[in-house]
């Protein structure tokens, strides 16, 4: 008996971690996908990408979907393999809203007690006992094409007059973000984002 209830306590941990590699996958995505969103937009107003991440945007977008999977965001950050001003991959860090307590040494607690609202944290006999959640962390990368200005042909002129990337000219924002892929990677870039504005 013993040994089925921590199978099945185990279970219910493991399960706590895939909702939460659910939620962080989703909130990476969506937060990869506002600096995709600003990269069109950039290419479809005659603008090599540059900037790409905004902190506030992409906390909230990340904050959402943590939500709607069960989940809460623990933490964000940009990062980039150039100068630490692009931002194009985003790491986040969640922990589902359902988490699981140490058994009782009486075994008074039930083995599948996951209750964890606040509302435990008003019994004083169950303060410090420990608590199990689930935790995950998630990393998303903006792939951009290759791109370039197109010049008016009068070698006069030097007048932008379009933007071609991977040999396609971009013709508007949609045309522009279906052409940028959004998509899970193992590590961070190199250079945490850091935007030009910021004082150092």
């Amino acid at each position: 008996m013993a040994t089925t209830l921590l199978y099945m306590r185990l279970g219910n941990a493991h399960d706590f971690r895939t909702r939460a590699q659910q939620a962080a996958d989703a909130s990476a995505l969506a937060a990869a996908g506002q600096a995709a969103d600003n990269a069109a937009r950039q290419l479809s107003s005659l603008n090599l990408p540059g900037a790409l991440y905004n902190p506030a945007a992409a906390r909230e977008r990340a904050e959402n979907y943590a939500i709607r999977n069960g989940a809460s965001l623990e933490d964000i950050r940009a990062s980039d393999n150039g100068t630490g001003r692009t931002g194009n991959i985003v790491r986040v860090e969640v922990s589902t809203q359902q988490c699981q307590r140490e058994l009782e040494p009486d075994e008074e607690r039930h083995w599948n007690d996951t209750l964890c609202d606040g509302t435990e944290s008003e019994d004083p006999e169950q303060k410090d006992r420990p608590l199990h959640f689930g935790n995950a962390d998630a990393i998303a990368q903006v792939d951009l094409p290759e791109c370039g200005y197109i010049f008016d042909p009068d070698p006069e002129s030097f007048r932008i007059i379009g933007i071609r990337c991977d040999g396609e000219v971009i013709q508007s924002f949609v045309h522009a973000r279906n052409m940028i892929d959004v998509s899970l990677v193992g590590k961070e870039g190199d250079y945490i984002y850091k935007p030009s504005s910021w004082n150092e």
